[in-house]
């Protein structure tokens, strides 16, 4: 039966062992371990084993057992981090296959009713592996009428609401919701909510689902749980309520203003579990869905007055990656930054910095917040950076967001910048860059080291200012380093506006850096002439390049006006790659461009389903992004401008 599995090798067999060691800390140790196997064909082949272990009664850990075979047999995602060819792929996918057959077939309906009640909590998560059953629906009904643990009530209203998701059973979504409104206990009314919502938001009440989460949250625990140490008792008031607010919250998807409405009432709570979860259910909220969130991050701000440090800190960091919207909360944060500020220096660095041991410090998340909004209050402490023995890593990034003080920022920076420090160099050329002719006085400081593409670039948006730096650029844009030559070539044409940079940049449209030689090359316009066909060439580009089809369609557009060739470029980009949605429409909101005429038109309808979307582009369920938020800020405030200016009105 385990011909495949390699116990010496891989040090299985004392891990199954410690999955029924009587010692809870030796399973504990285990089951974490058995979590964590890199191998998944090894851990597949242990599926007979642990089949035959849960299906014997008395056996201590049985619980876990069926934990880990349940997230073995969910594991659909699986077979995408299999790396080989095709051939292993499809082995891999076969296997996870067999063992889903395996679990499904075990014959474990009975151990919903098994005398262990660890085990009946356990259970409705792997049954649900059965997913053509109708039995098992039957089986997770009936157990409830009958089922006095909380937990494994619990459990069977999650299963319940897993098949009704997965089946469209409005019968099941309808007897969820009678639970909810007859469940003495609130934390199993909660329970049957949230699996309603998981099946259908649309159905599910949300009138005094914020005091019915309250009373949840509030019942008393009663027990003690089994950790890698020991029975301890939990630090929650009731740690089977733990996280069904922010549970019942993203279940109910698209009803942003109700989820907002239970989340503000939450977020006021005195106790620290419902306030954490709480702010759990906003940041889903925020990060995921657009709408009217001002009174959420309000009721988060709040929290900015705490008298506990590490309490203001934890706000910060939840508010310091949601600019524009935290224009909101711009008093309450500059009240604690100015808390901040006025504490002593610790071993040569402002409060309100954060040291870091193993490279520069960074920036306390207040500041960040105000920063980000370009408030005025955070300049004098970015500035102060600026003198720093150790340069905060993002205070160039963070300068540049301030280009009304250009000439201010530039001046403190010439007496720092011939001092070499690797720490926050791009930062800098970022802020220059976006000080344009104000950096003028910097020049020398860029040419004084070998010339980088930070430097070209940078040279590149100061301009005709920058004239002194021609030589430099010329050579660099017929060197070896395509990179630089790239940004070399662009930034001639941005200093001297002469299109013989146009063969140089024209030439890399193929290279590793083509992106970068397609931009510069829509910068030229009408210059380019010459170049078209060339980037013509580029809109069919291989599949796995997300972006050069995009970039090349921008370009011709710029070159020829030719909206029939670039505008079904542009909409399979849109579709094909979220992340190109930002670059489209500013790209196209030059001279000329989404005014007027059949490129408007092709792209009106992809601008009004952009605006009327409730998910924030490219959101996923997995994954994140410092920069979601204010980047789909900026995209729907770019799509209404360009509705307007084709005279369409936003949705």
């Amino acid at each position: 039966m385990y011909d495949d599995l390699d116990f010496a090798a891989t040090g299985m067999p004392g891990l199954l062992r410690g999955l029924i060691d009587p010692d809870p800390e030796v399973r504990g140790v285990s089951l974490d371990a058995m979590r964590n196997v890199g191998d998944l064909d090894r851990m597949l082949a242990t599926v007979p084993f642990l089949l035959e272990v849960l299906r014997t009664p008395g056996v201590p850990g049985r619980d876990g057992i069926a934990e880990l075979l349940a997230s073995i047999g969910a594991a659909g995602n699986w077979p995408f981090e299999v790396a080989g060819d095709d051939d292993e792929f499809g082995a891999t996918v076969a296997r996870i296959g067999r063992a889903r057959q395996l679990i499904a077939g075990g014959d474990l309906l009975g151990l919903a009713a098994d005398p262990d009640p660890w085990l009946r909590a356990a259970m409705p998560p792997l049954l649900t592996i059965r997913e053509d059953d109708p039995r098992v629906a039957e089986v997770f009904t009936s157990r409830f009428d009958v089922e006095t643990d909380g937990d494994a009530r619990r459990a069977l209203l999650d299963g319940l609401g897993r098949i009704a998701a997965r089946t469209g059973d409005a019968g099941i979504v309808a007897y969820l919701l009678g639970v909810a409104a007859a469940a003495p206990e609130a934390s199993v009314a909660a329970a049957a909510l949230i699996a309603a919502a998981r099946a259908d938001p649309a159905l599910v009440p949300v009138t005094g689902a914020a005091g019915l989460l309250e009373r949840a949250y509030a019942e008393p625990a009663g027990f003690t749980t089994e950790t890698m140490t020991g029975a301890v008792p939990e630090g929650r008031r009731a740690p089977h309520a733990a996280r069904m607010i922010d549970g019942l919250t993203d279940a109910l998807g698209p009803r942003v203003a109700d989820r907002g409405a239970i989340l503000r009432e939450l977020l006021g709570s005195p106790h620290a579990d419902v306030h954490g979860d709480a702010l759990l259910g906003a940041i889903t909220l925020v990060e995921r869905w657009r709408g009217e969130h001002a009174e959420v991050i309000r009721a988060i701000g709040r929290r900015l007055s705490h008298p506990d440090p590490r309490v203001v800190g934890h706000t910060a960091v939840t508010l310091r990656c949601w600019a524009p919207l935290t224009a909101v909360v711009a008093e309450p944060v500059a009240a604690a930054l100015s808390t901040l500020d006025a504490l002593p220096w610790r071993d040569g660095l402002p409060t309100w910095t954060v040291p870091s041991r193993s490279e520069p410090p960074g920036l306390h998340p207040t500041l960040e917040v105000l920063a980000r909004l370009a408030d005025e209050r955070a300049l004098p402490m970015l500035l102060t950076t600026l003198e720093l023995r150790q340069r905060p890593r993002d205070s160039g990034y963070l300068l540049a967001r301030y280009p009304r003080h250009a000439e201010r920022i530039v001046a403190a920076m010439l007496p720092v910048l011939s001092a070499p420090r690797a720490a926050g160099r791009h930062g800098i050329h970022v802020a220059l860059q976006a000080f344009g002719v104000a950096a003028a006085p910097a020049v020398p400081w860029l040419l004084a080291a070998p010339l980088d593409d930070d430097a070209a670039t940078t040279l590149g948006r100061i301009g005709p200012a920058a004239a002194e730096a021609v030589p430099a650029l010329r050579a660099a844009a017929t060197g070896d380093d395509a990179r630089l030559a790239v940004a070399a070539a662009g930034a001639l044409w941005r200093i001297e506006g002469s299109p013989a940079v146009l063969p140089l940049l024209a030439a890399h449209i193929d290279g590793p850096w083509g992106t970068a030689a397609l931009a510069a090359i829509a910068e030229l316009g009408a210059a380019a002439a010459d170049a078209a066909p060339v980037v013509a060439t580029v809109l069919g580009a291989p599949d796995g390049d997300r972006w050069r089809p995009m970039h090349a369609a921008v370009a011709l557009w710029r070159i020829t006006g030719d909206a029939d060739r670039t505008a079904p470029v542009l909409t399979a980009a849109w579709h094909g790659n979220p992340h190109t949605r930002n670059a489209i429409v500013a790209a196209l909101a030059g001279p000329g461009a989404l005014t007027a005429g059949p490129l408007a038109a092709a792209l009106e309808p992809l601008l009004r389903a952009e605006s009327a979307d409730p998910r924030r582009y490219g959101a996923r369920e997995r994954g994140w992004s410092s920069n979601q938020v204010t980047n789909d800020e900026r995209l729907l405030a770019a799509c209404r401008a360009a509705l307007a200016g084709t005279g369409g009105v936003p949705a």
